[in-house]
Order: C-alpha cells, then structure tokens, then sequence
C-alpha cells in the first residue's frame, strides 16, 4: 500500500525504495523536471500568449503524444509498484483489494492527462477544419476589419444571403472595437475601385430596372458572386470575396477577413457556452403559434435566443438588426474563458460545422492576443438605417463621412448606442414556461417572411432602432 500511495504522489519512489533506482531516478527526475517547466511557463508566460500557443497545430499535437505518453508512463510505474509489493504474499481477500485501488488510482491519476489530451485533439481539429492556410493581412490605419456575417441556406432559398450583416474594426494597438451594421437591403452597393465587379457596376450594384429588385440588394452579393465567379477572384472564394468587396466599396474601409455563421447552426454555439442572459426590453413573437419571449431578464438557450435573434413579425428588418447586435455582444461578454474552457470541446464540435471564414491559421495567435484586448473594451456600434441613410438610394459619401469619424474617435456615440447596457432590475427574473417551452416551430425564414423579399406589414422604418430599445445584457 505504501508503495503504491508514493506512485502516486511521486513517481518512480517506490521504485527507489524498492532498490530500482535507475528506474526510480529517472522517472522522479522526468516528473520533477516536468513540474518545474509547467510552474516556470505559468509564472513568466502572459496569459495571452499561452492563449496564442493553443492555436498552433504543431504544438496541440505535441501536447497531445506528451498527456498520453505521461498518462501511460504513472499507469506502468503504479502497476509496477504494486509489483514490487509481492502481492503472492497476500491472502486473496487483500490481493483484489490492492488490485482494484491500484486500478482506482491509475485511473484518477491519469484522467486529467486524457481530458488534456482530448481538448488538444478538439482543438487541433478545429483550426485544422476551420481556418486555411493562407496569408496574413496587414492591419490598416492600424484597424483589423473582420466582416461578420449571419448566413441562411436553408431549404427554399435561392442560394445563400446574408441575413445578419457586420462588419467588427478592432484598433490593434489598444483593443477597442467598433461593429458597423449594413442592412441586407441595402441597395446600389459599391465595389472598391478598380476591381472588376466596379467596371461592371460603376454606379453600384443594380440590375438597372431589369430582374427582381432583391436580386441586386446587398445580401444578393454572395449568390451573385457564385453565379458570375469570373468577377470575385480570390482564395476566400466568389462569393465570400463579393460581400466582402460590397461591403468595403460601401464604407470606404478595407475588409480584411469574413467570418460567416450559419444561422440554423448558430443555436448550437449558444448551446456550447450554457446560453447567452439578455434582457429582453418587448415582448417578442415566437414563430405563428402565438408564443412570445416576454420582456425582462432571459437566459436563452440556443433556440430562443436564434428566435430573438431572426424574428421579424410585428418588426423591421433595423430592430432585428439591433438584436443581432446586442446577441453577438451578449455572446462576446458572457465566454469568458472558464466558460469557453468547461465547455470547449462541444463548442469546438459546433463551431466546426456551422463557421466559414478566410481566418488564415498562421494569424490566429496574433487574433488571439487581440480578442484578449477587445473582451475587456466596450463595443461602439454605428448602424445605417433610416434616418440616417435611404436602403434603396443610400449616400455613400456619407456612410463613408461617417465610418471615418466613428474608426478615427472624432464621433462618439451616444450611451445608448453602445453595448454595454446595465440591467435595471434585478437578475431573479426567469423566463415564462410559456416562453421557454420548446415549440415545435423552428426559427427559419419560412415561418415568418422570406429573408429576400421586401417586408410588408412591419413596424415602421424610418425610426433608427438604438441598442437600448432592443435589449441589453449584463
């Protein structure tokens, strides 16, 4: 029993006791050594570049063949113990005793080695899967720009569109982000100059009075960039590179990546984090069933909050995009990292298959570094709605007028423009059961109006929806 307890506080011991003491000053020496690496990293490594180092391929393969090897090597040294305490000299009775708190103990002290190991694999397979291998971009004006877009392909649509439309500017020297809202139907969109799609749209992207009007609105963009590739030459792909074209020909700033989300899949990433706590300012239709998301503080799990997100009945296309906001900035304030950690891998399986981005691997360390800046930064927002813009004959010099005075700090917005709102009753609210029910409607275009045709019967929008009036979150 002795023999057995030291494998487990120092391994290779009862080896040394034992009269092995090769085996036992090697094995003692590898664990020393190994804690004294493990406390050295923890002490003189920032925790933002420990962050960078899990997204290195190479080195989560590493970590990986290091938990296994470490966990079989204890097992192999307790069952060597156990050995070396002559169990034929025990009576029966006390042999099944040893052997199953000998089992016992290989397998406490080896789990957490196997859990390592497993996370590693989750997240080598992750960037693997999800990020390519391709240049870094350069930041510009010392701003990262990285277009965030909601997509839907779901049956009955018509290629894929955009449904949520954003694009995040983070100041990479100090973290402060900035999310810039287009709506999906955003009309005369602009390309950069000089770009293909520009010679064939000099007056922006119009059919010109022929074919449907909402085939030429901007969440058109991506399917038309599939259909005419030609145009949208890039390795993001036809038609990621005409949204991302679109969207920076409109406000006048270079798109450096695109990150698009499925939106059927985007329940699972909420899911994967325990859900998202908003507060809810207006009751909110849920599908045709007559349920609603009443108004106070909701923890939602994945499917009410796409509901909140996406539903559109008795609303305008500019307070849905107030509430995609306020969920992305719900999402960003709430994973901190024990939440991110206790539920890595299944976030990492659900992100795999609903995200899509031109994220090249060789700059996720660098990215890494920058959320780690952002998360504690308050995210501005400027969204171009009514008044501020017509959707069907936007003014593009004034979007542009205005995207430079809100990247340059020369505008701030007002309070209840950012997003970070304090709750003003206290969080003891819980959902109505009617409310967290799980209906049988899902959240998809069809259950409310098509996410490509114009909406009827909706609020008024001429109004700008501000981040207040929609939700906010804690």
């Amino acid at each position: 029993m002795t023999l057995v307890a030291l494998s487990v506080v120092a391994p290779g011991s009862a080896q040394l006791i034992a009269g092995h003491k090769k085996t036992g000053k090697i094995a003692l020496g590898v664990y020393g050594g190994l804690i004294g690496i493990a406390l050295l990293v923890l002490w003189l490594v920032p925790l933002q570049d420990l962050a960078g180092l899990a997204v290195r391929p190479w080195l989560l393969t590493a970590f990986k063949l290091l938990a296994f090897g470490i966990a079989a090597a204890w097992i192999v040294l307790l069952l060597d113990a156990w050995r070396l305490g002559h169990p034929p000299g025990l009576s029966q009775k006390h042999r099944l005793i040893m052997i199953g708190a000998t089992l016992a103990l290989a397998a406490m002290v080896s789990t957490p080695f196997f859990v390592a190991a497993r996370y590693a694999t989750a997240a080598h397979d992750a960037v693997v899967e999800m990020f390519p291998s391709g240049q870094v971009a350069a930041a510009s004006d010392g701003r990262l720009n990285i277009l965030l877009l909601g997509v839907d392909a779901g049956d009955g649509r018509v290629g894929v569109r955009p449904d949520s439309i954003n694009l995040v500017s983070i100041d990479v020297r100090t973290g402060e982000p900035a999310m810039i809202s287009l709506p999906r139907n955003l009309e005369n969109a602009r390309f950069p100059d000089g770009s293909p799609a520009d010679a064939e749209f000099p007056r922006g992207f119009s059919g010109d009075g022929e074919g449907d009007e909402s085939d030429y609105m901007l969440n058109a963009t991506w399917t038309y960039g599939e259909e005419n590739p030609e145009l949208f030459d890039g390795p993001s792909g036809p038609g990621p590179t005409a949204v991302k074209q679109a969207v920076e020909g409109t406000l006048g700033v270079p798109v450096h990546y695109y990150v698009a989300v499925d939106l059927q899949g985007f329940r699972d990433i909420i899911d994967a984090i325990g859900g998202v706590t908003i507060r809810v300012n207006e009751e909110l239709p849920i599908g045709d069933k007559g349920r609603v998301l009443e108004p106070g503080l909701q923890e939602l799990d994945g499917y009410h909050a796409l509901w909140y997100a996406r539903s559109r009945e008795g609303s305008s296309d500019y307070a849905r995009m107030a509430r995609q906001r306020c969920v992305i900035g719900a999402l960003v304030n709430q994973a901190d990292p024990q939440t991110v950690l206790s539920n890595f891998v299944e976030l990492a399986d659900a992100s795999k298959s609903v995200i899509t981005t031109d994220i090249p691997r060789q700059d996720l360390a660098n990215l890494v570094d920058l959320a780690l800046k952002a998360k504690d930064e308050e995210i501005t927002s400027l969204q171009f709605v009514p008044p501020l813009i017509v959707p069907a004959d936007p003014d593009i010099g004034l979007i542009h007028d205005e995207v430079d005075a809100l990247l340059s700090g020369d505008a701030k917005p007002a309070p209840s423009e950012t997003a970070a709102e304090e709750p003003s009753d206290p969080p003891s609210e819980e959902p109505s059961e009617e409310s967290r029910d799980e209906p049988a409607d899902e959240p998809s275009e069809e259950s409310d109006q098509p996410s490509d045709a114009p909406d009827e019967e909706q609020a008024d929008e001429t109004e700008p929806v501000e981040m207040s009036s929609a939700c906010s979150y804690e």
